[in-house]
C-alpha cells in the first residue's frame, strides 16, 4: 500500500496534556483504503459480544472481530480469551505503513463495525494490563465518519471532541489511558457503516 500523507496535512496533535493523541487526516490512497473497507466488511469474521453491566449482561452495540500475529491471543482483562485471525495481506501491509508513521510496534488489532448511528462504545480507557504500563492505541477509520470523544478523569473542564473520517488514522500514546477516557456516542443521523481498527500491541503477563 502506497503511503500519502502530504505536506500540507501534517499530523496534528489533539491532546499533549497527560498523554499524546495524535491525529493523521490521510494514511491510504483512497483506492486502497476502500478496498480494504470492502474486504472486511464482507470477509471479516464479525461477533457480536456480551458484556456485564450492574451484574447484568448486555450485547454489545456494535461487531468486533480480532487479528493478530500468529499464535496471539487476548485475554486478562478482556475477561475471556480471544484467539486472533491471522493478519490479512492487506491488514498486513497497513499494519506496516502505521507502524513506520508512528515509530511503535503492533501484534493485534480489534477491528469495530458499526453498523449504523445507533452502535456506539460507552467512555472507558484502554489501560488493560496485557498492554503494557503506557498502551499505544493506533486508531485508523474508514467508512462514515463519526465523533470520538475524550475526557479528563479529573479535570471535568477538559474535554475534547474530532470527527474521525474515512482513511483518518488517530494515534493515543504516553501517560494517556492512565489519564483520559474515549467513547464513540449514538447518533440520531442517519449514518452508513463504519470499520475502525484498533492496533495494539499485547504483551505476555
Amino acid at each position: 500500500m502506497t503511503l500519502s500523507l502530504f505536506e500540507d496535512e501534517p499530523p496534528i496533535d489533539l491532546i499533549n496534556s497527560d498523554g499524546v493523541v495524535t491525529c493523521w487526516q490521510q494514511l491510504l490512497t483512497e483506492d486502497e483504503a476502500s478496498a480494504l473497507f470492502d474486504e472486511l466488511l464482507n470477509a471479516a469474521i464479525w461477533r457480536q459480544e456480551s458484556i456485564t453491566v450492574y451484574e447484568q449482561r448486555h450485547l454489545q452495540p456494535r461487531l468486533t472481530a480480532w487479528y493478530g500475529d500468529y499464535g496471539v491471543s487476548a485475554d486478562g482483562g478482556y475477561q475471556k480469551l480471544y484467539q486472533t485471525v491471522e493478519f490479512t495481506a492487506r491488514l498486513l501491509s497497513l499494519k506496516s505503513q502505521i507502524e513506520a508513521v508512528t515509530s511503535y510496534r503492533f501484534n493485534c488489532v480489534l477491528a469495530n463495525l458499526y453498523r449504523d448511528g445507533q452502535d456506539s462504545v460507552g467512555y472507558h480507557a484502554d489501560n488493560e494490563k496485557i498492554l503494557g504500563e503506557n498502551p499505544v492505541i493506533a486508531s485508523y477509520s474508514l467508512g462514515a465518519t463519526r465523533r470520538f470523544l475524550l475526557k479528563h478523569n479529573q479535570d471535568k473542564l477538559q474535554k475534547v471532541a474530532c470527527e474521525l473520517q474515512h482513511n483518518s488514522l488517530l494515534l493515543m500514546h504516553g501517560e494517556l489511558q492512565h489519564h483520559w477516557q474515549h467513547c464513540i456516542t449514538k447518533t440520531q443521523r442517519n449514518v452508513a457503516p463504519r470499520i475502525n481498527l484498533t492496533f495494539r500491541l499485547i504483551k505476555p503477563l
